[in-house]
């Protein structure tokens, strides 16, 4: 006979749940989402703003000739959210492809009192728009805890991968505020 005791197949059932939960949990924490198979793109009926992909003499075809703001070399229209609320659409370019955009309600008392043009964008293929909830986001946007330098301070941010660039979701309180893309290999929009 032996003296070690016989194992307690309750407790040892408890150790592998327990390090089952863990193992889990550090997957979820740290790793992000899969990727979005198809590329986002801010949207509406008569333009698509595709990093890489759409040139600035289109949007210009489309919009007309953009105001400079916030700051050099971004191009800024004004344009009606779906319900009726002034939201700013800023493109930036690398030579003359898209190589980000934003699209945002302005927060700052020094913005600029552009009319806003009768055009809707949101993100596709989601359909999210500057004050839809978060909960509204789809499963491969990822919570993260910083942004790329220049996007502000928001309380709640979340991000996309898809081929070719990054999205991004930002907001306060629940609410999306900012939504952009950016380019995330530069040399497909003819810079460097």
């Amino acid at each position: 006979m032996s003296d070690t005791p016989a194992p307690d197949f309750a407790m040892l059932r408890a150790v592998e749940i327990l390090a089952e939960m863990y193992e889990r949990a550090q997957r979820d924490g740290s790793a992000p989402p899969p990727p979005a198979e198809a590329p986002i793109a801010l949207f509406s009926e008569t333009l698509a703003f595709r990093v890489g992909v759409t040139t600035r003499s289109e949007v210009e075809a489309a919009l007309g000739i953009a105001f400079s703001y916030p700051a050099r070399g971004w191009h800024t229209y004004c344009v009606k959210g779906s319900h009726g609320e002034r939201l700013f659409l800023s493109a930036f370019y690398s030579n003359t492809v898209l190589a980000a955009a934003e699209l945002y309600v302005p927060k700052v008392d020094r913005a600029p009192k552009l009319t806003p043009r009768n055009v809707h964008f949101r993100f596709v293929p989601s359909e999210l728009e500057p004050g839809a909830q978060f909960g509204a986001l789809p499963d491969y946007f990822g919570r993260i805890t910083a942004l790329p330098a220049g996007l502000g301070a928001y309380g709640d941010m979340f991000e996309a991968r898809f081929p070719g660039g990054a999205a991004y979701a930002m907001g306060n309180n629940g609410v999306i505020e900012r939504l952009a893309i950016y380019i995330l290999d530069e040399a497909a929009a003819g810079g460097g």
